[in-house]
């Protein structure tokens, strides 16, 4: 990869990039493109912001009474039919 890119590469990218699934080269690019570019900087700031939103809501643990109304949901289903 170049080391410049534009912004559909960059968007391509983004989701590799904020897992860390990417090449030395292609985050050095990524990094370069979102130091000059507002609004692909802006996506990825919302990717994030959006990551650690369901992070921390996924850590909340889940009420028991919602448990044994899954469970009975579960049990009352009929999935092989």
């Amino acid at each position: 990869m170049s080391t410049q890119i534009h912004c559909l590469e960059a968007e391509q990218r983004l989701q590799a990039y904020v897992d860390r699934a990417l090449t030395p080269d292609e985050v050095a690019a990524i990094e370069a493109h979102l130091a000059v570019c507002a609004p692909c900087a802006r996506c990825y700031r919302l990717e994030t912001h959006m990551r650690a939103t369901i992070r921390k809501a996924c850590d909340e643990p889940c009420p028991e009474a919602l448990k044994v109304r899954l469970r009975n949901l579960c049990a009352e289903c009929d999935c092989d039919e």
